[in-house]
This record gives structure tokens, C-alpha cells and sequence, in this order.
């Protein structure tokens, strides 16, 4: 499993993407992958696929309090999921991760913009982005 940091891409399982980007996912967390290779150049090929991966303004951030692990990491990773459900994009990108103190207290704190991989030029309405590949594909 690749480990999360800036710049991480989170997918929805089962999202409808370009073939060539199917086979740069890997599991993550349960209903959702994390795209292999997202550097800056993910962009890119997707527009060469002629599909478009949408950037939402909005922030979500959430704190967790401990020292930075990968169970710990796992638990604010899911938070934010569950706070960017209600959009109901197909995609999160991690866009800060830091280790911070307050009072001597260790917690980390992650934040990530929604984004949204689809066909269309135009952002599709919610229950036409929630449409996923079905389960035997």
C-alpha cells in the first residue's frame, strides 16, 4: 500500500475512468483507492484522454490527535472521506499534512480538495456523478 502524503490521490472504487488509468490504482481503505504515480502529470494524462479531473475550491481539513502512524493516518484519511461524502465527488486530493503541538499535545492535521474525474466538459449533477462501473467490469 503506498503511503499517504501531499499530493495523494484518493478514488472512489469502481469510478469510471480512463482505461489507461485503471491500472494505476491500489486499495486503500474500504470504497476507496488511492491512484499510483499522482504527480502533477496525472492531470495531463487524463485531458490526453480526452476526460477532464475537475479542482473544487472548498477546503475540508480535520485534525487527529496523537503522533503521526499509519493507523493514525488511516483515521484522519477516513474522517475526511466522511466529510467530503455529502459532495459526492469521485475523488479527494491530499493537499497539506502536517505534524503540529498544541500545548506540548501532538496532532496532525490534513487537508484536501474534492475533485472529480469524468467524460463530460461540464461538472455533471450529484446523482449523475455518483454512477460507478459495475461490479463484473
Amino acid at each position: 500500500m503506498e503511503t499517504i502524503k501531499t499530493g495523494t490521490i484518493l478514488m472512489q472504487a469502481g469510478t469510471l475512468t480512463p482505461e489507461s488509468l485503471r491500472k494505476e490504482t491500489e486499495s486503500y481503505s474500504p470504497g476507496w483507492d488511492v491512484i499510483r504515480n499522482s504527480d502533477g502529470g496525472l492531470d495531463r494524462r487524463i485531458r490526453e484522454a480526452g476526460w477532464n479531473f475537475f479542482f473544487m475550491a472548498a477546503r475540508i481539513q480535520v485534525i487527529v490527535w496523537g503522533r503521526q502512524t499509519e493507523k493514525l493516518l488511516m483515521r484522519a484519511t477516513k474522517r475526511l472521506i466522511a466529510k467530503a461524502n455529502p459532495a459526492g465527488f469521485n475523488c479527494l486530493q491530499l493537499t497539506e499534512l502536517s505534524d503540529r503541538h498544541f500545548l506540548g499535545i501532538p496532532y496532525v492535521h490534513l487537508s484536501a480538495h474534492c475533485r472529480q474525474i469524468q467524460q463530460s466538459s461540464l461538472l455533471q449533477e450529484r446523482a449523475v456523478r455518483n454512477r460507478t462501473e459495475p461490479a463484473a467490469a
